[in-house]
């Protein structure tokens, strides 16, 4: 069974006090590079791994099934709640799905396009947005899932671990894009290719949180894969 965290305020110092979600680890696709068990150098360095989010919030979420609480204080909710608790989000809401985890799938292979059309339509009119893993390249079923949701309003960044990559997944011309890169690089940038890459406001300044913020859920159906955001680093920047 599926199971999920709600956060309705979060304390989270990125995200500011919005609604966020957290996935449990086997949402995570096996093509993700920073998940633990990749075959990879980076294996294990995403950021929800380290400090109190990997080592109790997202260890807790892997241990509890839905209807029942983590230390006997914070519920772990069905997908049903998840979306029921979306729908009844005010209009013009901006909540994060995902601040651990990634989208709904049977296989961490390709996503379930039925259950990310039914959290997209609970999205509707709200401004919700996240990021993922999963293999866009060469796997036509996700392209195909992931265009629909930014299609009707729900904001997906496909994630890129290089700025080439992150050049191969906009030309797919189906999401905006987001790119992790050295710690060492804190001014906007760009791709071999010369697309703008602007680093993430929320690291590079201290009063600026997604909430004031909203960079990665904006998105102009016209120019999807033009808007771009970094975060450096995560396993050297993001252990909170």
């Amino acid at each position: 069974m599926e199971r999920f965290l709600i956060a309705f305020k979060s304390g989270n110092r990125i995200t500011g006090p919005i609604l966020i979600t957290t996935s449990p680890r086997s949402s995570c696709p096996l093509a993700c590079p920073l998940r633990k068990g990749s075959t990879g150098g980076e294996a294990g360095v995403c950021y929800a791994e380290h400090g109190y989010l990997g080592r109790y919030i997202w260890t807790g979420l892997d241990r509890t099934t839905a209807g029942q609480k983590i230390s006997g204080r914070i519920p772990v909710y069905s997908f049903d709640e998840l979306l029921a608790t979306i729908r009844n989000e005010p209009p013009g809401t901006l909540w994060r799905h995902n601040q651990a985890g990634d989208l709904p799938s049977d296989d961490q292979v390709t996503i379930s396009r039925s259950r990310l059309m039914a959290l997209t339509i609970a999205n509707t009119g709200r401004r919700g947005f996240t990021y993922t893993h999963f293999d866009m390249l060469s796997n036509k079923e996700n392209r195909l899932a992931v265009a629909e949701a930014n299609a009707n309003g729900f904001t997906i960044n496909l994630s890129a671990d290089t700025l080439a990559e992150a050049d191969q997944l906009a030309a797919l011309d189906i999401a905006p894009v987001t790119v992790v890169v050295p710690s060492d690089v804190v001014h906007n940038t760009q791709t071999p290719e010369g697309r703008k890459v602007v680093i993430c406001p929320a690291i590079t300044h201290e009063n600026v949180t997604c909430a004031s913020c909203a960079l990665c859920q904006r998105h102009d159906q016209s120019s999807l894969p033009f808007l771009r955001m970094a975060q450096p680093n995560t396993e050297k920047l993001r252990t909170d």
